[in-house]
């Protein structure tokens, strides 16, 4: 009798299954193996974020007898003109909680005697609530002109987001600035309370 050949089947088959427990049994090795260098490590968290505002402001003083007096004596409370600012700034923190970050915004006057004011601020917010972002700040408002002055002033806002990244605020401000002397007092302080509304431009770069 001839000798038998094996069918084709019969040897590609065993094989084809041995190779593949080979390759099960080697593919945790190769990925203990792969460079640390080949995986990418994490991104630090930043959200970015970018306002306009319209406002105006109550003189709590107005030792200088400015126009728009509210009350019935040159000392009483006055009105300021309306304002426009822009501005920006960046936070790190818990992308789901506490955010610590710094922001500057530059406000003009929108009448009368051109005033211009930067003011860097440090800013506090919480990104726990969304579409809700309230948010606090203290900052140093700088006056460029008329006449140079630096005051101090601390705020408290909401952010509502109507997208995923605009959104529409308001920002309650308080605000101290000294003056300079008239006849009655050799040193003024003028405290302000102002109310801002605006839009809010909203970015964050996840982890």
């Amino acid at each position: 009798m001839p000798p038998r050949t094996p069918a084709l089947g019969g040897t590609l088959i065993p094989s084809a299954a041995w190779a593949v427990i080979v390759l099960a049994c080697s593919a945790p090795a190769l990925a203990q193996e792969r460079s640390p260098s080949a995986v990418p490590p994490p991104r630090t968290y930043v959200h970015l974020f970018a306002f306009g505002d319209l406002g105006d402001s109550l003189r709590l003083n107005n030792p200088f007898r400015l126009s728009n007096q509210l009350g019935d004596t040159g000392e009483s409370l006055s009105r300021t003109p309306v304002y426009s600012s822009l501005g920006g700034g960046a936070a790190l923190g818990d992308p789901n909680g506490w955010q610590h970050g710094l922001a500057v915004q530059w406000s003009r006057q929108l009448a009368g005697l051109p005033q211009n004011v930067i003011t860097p601020s440090y800013v506090l917010l919480l990104n726990a609530w969304r579409p809700w972002i309230p948010y606090a700040r203290a900052g140093l408002p700088i006056i460029l002109n008329p006449d140079a002055n630096v005051g101090a002033e601390a705020a408290v806002g909401a952010s509502y987001m109507l997208l995923a990244g605009i959104g529409a605020h308001a920002e309650l401000v308080g605000s101290m600035f000294y003056g300079a002397a008239t006849w009655e007092i050799g040193r003024t302080t003028i405290p302000m309370l102002s109310l801002q509304i605006g839009i809010t431009a909203d970015y964050e770069v996840l982890p």
